[in-house]
């Protein structure tokens, strides 16, 4: 059987004695054998190599495993779309008893069976030591995120294999697509908060921008105009009892949360308050909220954001509504310099956070709707408001 020769990842081969991580293509689902040189690796990453109209068939087609350093603490898996056969991630995972991190980027990780989505599961609660896990652009059925919240987060179970410390690090990430219509109805957006447990002190769900889709001329996204629209969408405010009772139940909620990405969901004021009044340690924060135009709204933000103490960045992703989104729209009426907070009500708010240092807005992450960008130098404000096309707004009246 074929060996590996592993090396640092990224850079140049070196003594495989010496790596500290290895990056492996695969073009089945069978892994070479190791050298006893790479005993020491601490990563690994997987690549999916397996052309789409082999993928299926080698989903039932025999696969083999071999043993594997018993150092690594750091698992990749990249690029996987349709899954993995069934047991095979259970037997990954046996093979890797004392991973730490795991990174799992665009894929349908648990498959479409029952059989797939069962060994997904195993492959957590194969892992107690798990302090990190990323799901990059990860799909998956009903129910998978609700499972797999059992295995990361803390358990007291007297049974063999079973209690854990839980995850230290999460990170759920989503970069958005214009050109599919369904893009959120794919995303398991009521279980994702499942995975939040005690011991996170980070927590994100984000929701990305594509990066440069309108800088590549054969990009198929710009065929279908997709490259001549701006920013994200993030769920609408009725989801946002899931995340906001994940972060604030007593039994499962974060006891030492440091930063907390919530920009997959749309809060509003009321439950972004509730959620700092619980995560009172919180130094980065990143939000959508739903946004009404006028003071009101702006003093609600002010009041949610007062009692943490520990804050430091704020970024609020605004979701408007059809009052706002009317108003935006025309940089005249000066909408963002009226809703959101001026040199003033920064001083203000920083003066009961006395660690902010940077405050941002942005309209559902599109640029051309408008700014605000506020930056602490030398004990002072520096920044402001750009309202939409990048004219600098004019002081509100």
């Amino acid at each position: 059987m074929a060996t590996i020769d592993p090396s640092t990842l990224p850079g140049q081969p070196v003594d495989p004695s010496q790596a500290q991580g290895a990056q492996i293509p695969l073009q089945s689902f069978t892994i070479p054998d190791f050298p006893p040189e790479a005993a020491g690796l601490k990563a690994l990453t997987l690549t999916s190599d397996i052309k789409v109209d082999e993928y299926q068939n080698l989903l039932s087609e025999p696969w083999n495993i071999p043993a594997l350093p018993g150092s690594i603490e750091s698992l990749t898996l990249e690029l996987f779309s349709m899954g993995y056969p069934p047991g095979y991630l259970a037997a990954l995972a046996s093979r890797l008893p004392n991973l730490k991190s795991v990174v799992v980027y665009s894929q349908l990780f648990a498959g479409i069976t029952a059989e797939s989505q069962a060994d997904a599961i195993a492959f957590f609660k194969a892992l107690p030591n798990l302090r990190a896990v990323h799901l990059l652009d990860v799909f998956a059925k009903e129910k998978f995120f609700r499972e797999a919240g059992k295995w990361l987060r803390y358990n007291t179970s007297d049974a063999p294999g079973e209690a854990r410390r839980g995850l230290m690090f999460l990170e759920v990430n989503y970069t958005f697509r214009h050109e599919d219509e369904d893009f959120l109805h794919k995303i398991q957006a009521t279980e994702l908060p499942d995975l939040i447990g005690p011991g996170l002190i980070s927590c994100s769900f984000n929701i990305a921008t594509p990066e440069n889709v309108e800088d590549d001329p054969d990009d198929p996204a710009n065929l279908q105009e997709a490259g001549n629209k701006q920013g994200v969408m993030a769920f609408n405010k009725s989801v946002a009892p899931d995340p906001v009772i994940a972060l604030t139940e007593e039994e499962n909620s974060p006891k030492g949360l440091r930063a907390l990405n919530l920009t997959l969901y749309t809060l509003t004021t009321k439950d972004l308050k509730k959620v700092l009044e619980t995560q009172k340690h919180v130094m980065v924060l990143n939000v959508t909220l739903e946004v009404e135009p006028g003071e009101d709204w702006k003093k609600g933000l002010l009041e949610a954001l007062e009692p943490c103490k520990s804050l430091e960045q704020v970024e609020v992703v605004a979701n408007p509504t059809l009052q706002f989104f009317m108003e935006v729209q025309n940089p005249r009426h000066g909408v963002m310099g009226k809703t959101f907070p001026s040199a003033e009500e920064m001083k203000s708010l920083s003066s009961k956070c006395e660690k902010m240092s940077a405050f941002s807005v942005s309209i559902l992450r599109a640029p051309n709707f408008g700014t605000v960008e506020w930056a602490k130098k030398d004990g002072e404000w520096a920044g402001g408001v750009t309202e939409g096309k990048g004219v600098p707004a004019a002081p509100p009246s």
